[in-house]
């Protein structure tokens, strides 16, 4: 002390001391965060944290003074600067206040398991304000200093740096007022212009995006509160999209509207609440334009969301022979028409014909139903070529629906290639899940019986089926007399053999039990035969 000034020494002493308590607090403001996070179990610590700092500078203060009137050299000393050293303690118990309030508040809130009403960079800038008034007032209250000069001087100083940094502070005022409204949060999807991504962080200048690209925009606070902003994510992430599609003018619109309803419906990613929907929007020359709208969650996602829907939409026009036209001019358009409807209308080819009939004779549809007791077959290889014909293949994408549960349909399908997956649901018991691989035959009770759909069916990958319609199977009751009576027998025998299965249709269909007797079924033939 005596080596340095005596007007340099107090502040020097204080620096000391604000070092030492800002190095003694640093670890319990490091897992300040983790607290944070940690919500309500967190919230005592994230108080203590608050209050850390200040409390510490008081303590060490005290301490100095105290050791300071153990020795009667530097007592004197301190005697002399008491109006400092009550300025010092003064200044840092407002803090003390300001730091406790700001924490019990924050604490309050934690324990409530709600967000901190104040946004960070305001909160930072009150507590600033504050101290620097507290600053102010003991200056003058326990110095006697004037503060005039330093009021004035800071207003000279304010406006020189206001105009030399006008654009650093309207990003601050705007960053201030994305924080105060509250419009713009981390991992909100915002587009602004042509800018489109995700909002990783804000700050006091600038707001920092991600695009789906991978790449990082930082965009200035002053143009971001300058621009519309679109926010994908507020009030809630529902967002609708479109998809335009084009049909033929032979194709009916319910039943391209259909189409359109039941590929977006088959990818996972759309809501069902609010549905689909489909309407014609243009009739143009060549075709009438159809909009398709649907809602997702992911807005980001939207455009593989979309691939996924026109992939199903392709798959579903193909199966119901939906025509998608291109433009063309008005002869090319006749000429080009005039053999679609000739290959329409012309039958398959005898080797895709050959392909059903094999598919059909080799199938779990002629091996469990077709056979007699002795597991000889009831019909002969020129009676599937008759059936042949009234059959088709059908192509289905992964997650596609082949058929729901409960539904009223009595088409039956056999597996050509690939494999589905299917799932009964039962009142009061767990799902009961199983596999349908090459060759299984699916569907057939529904066809045999008439009952709604006894289990669901999707495809997990690219499947090929062939398709067993109603017609195919009255042109099998037909083929010989005997045949209604024998597959009525078979059937009803079948399903006695299997008593869980049984069983567990009976918890599904209650009727199920009275429509597979071998004379209910004997009946329902003979009926669609019209005997």
């Amino acid at each position: 002390m005596n080596n340095m000034p005596a007007q340099l020494f107090p502040w020097v002493l204080m620096g000391a001391i604000l070092a030492v308590a800002w190095v003694g607090v640093l670890p319990l403001r490091r897992r300040r965060q983790a607290a944070e996070n940690a919500g309500r179990s967190g919230a005592s610590l994230v108080m203590l944290a608050h209050i850390a700092w200040p409390l510490a500078v008081l303590l060490l203060s005290a301490l100095a003074a105290a050791l300071a009137y153990t020795h009667g050299l530097t007592a004197r000393w301190l005697d002399g600067r008491l109006p400092l050293l009550r300025a010092w303690l003064e200044f840092w118990s407002v803090a003390y206040v300001i730091y406790l309030v700001e924490g019990l508040a924050v604490f309050a809130c934690m324990v409530r398991g709600r967000a901190f009403p104040i946004p960070g960079l305001l909160l930072n800038l009150l507590r600033a304000v504050l101290l620097a008034a507290a600053a102010l007032a003991v200056l003058r209250n326990e110095l006697g200093v004037n503060i005039a000069p330093v009021l004035a001087s800071t207003a000279l100083l304010t406006a020189i740096v206001g105009f030399a940094l006008q654009g650093v502070l309207g990003n601050l005022l705007a960053g201030l007022s994305i924080h105060l409204t509250r419009s713009i949060h981390p991992a909100d999807w915002i587009t602004v212009g042509d800018v489109e991504g995700l909002v990783t962080e804000t700050n006091w200048r600038e707001t920092h995006l991600r695009t789906t690209a991978g790449h990082v925009l930082i965009l200035p606070n002053s143009k971001l509160a300058d621009a519309v902003v679109h926010n994908m994510s507020w009030p809630n992430p529902q967002r609708r999209h479109s998809i335009f599609v084009g049909a033929s003018y032979n194709d009916a619109p319910a039943m391209v509207i259909r189409a359109l309803v039941d590929s977006a419906e088959a990818v996972p990613a759309v809501l069902h609440d609010p549905a689909p929907a489909a309407f014609p929007v243009e009739f143009k020359d060549f075709g009438i334009n159809y909009e398709l709208r649907f809602w997702t969650e992911q807005h980001q996602n939207r455009v593989p969301i979309a691939g996924e829907i026109n992939r199903m939409i392709w798959y579903q026009f193909k199966r119901q022979g939906i025509e998608i036209p291109f433009p063309m001019s008005d002869k090319l358009l006749c000429d080009f028409m005039e053999v679609v409807t000739h290959q329409q209308h012309r039958p398959p080819d005898a080797a895709d014909l050959q392909r059903r009939a094999a598919v059909l004779q080799h199938s779990e549809f002629a091996a469990r139903w077709l056979t007699d007791a002795a597991g000889q077959p009831l019909l002969r290889t020129e009676d599937f070529a008759a059936l042949a014909p009234l059959t088709r293949f059908v192509r289905f994408t992964t997650g596609e629906t082949v058929f729901r549960q409960n539904d009223a349909d009595d088409n039956c399908y056999v597996v050509v290639r690939g494999k589905l997956a299917g799932r009964i649901e039962t009142p009061g018991a767990p799902a009961h899940v199983f596999e349908a691989p090459a060759g299984a035959l699916c569907g057939e009770m529904s066809l045999v019986t008439g009952l709604p759909r006894t289990a669901t069916l999707t495809a997990p990958e690219e499947v090929e089926l062939l398709e067993i319609p109603a017609e195919t199977f009255l042109r099998l009751l037909a083929l010989r007399p005997e045949i209604p009576e024998r597959l009525a027998a078979l059937v009803a025998g079948r399903a006695a053999q299997n008593a869980q299965a049984l069983e567990r249709l009976k918890a599904l269909q209650p009727e199920a039990a009275q429509a597979l007797q071998r004379e209910s079924l004997l009946r329902r033939f003979l009926h669609l035969l019209g005997r």
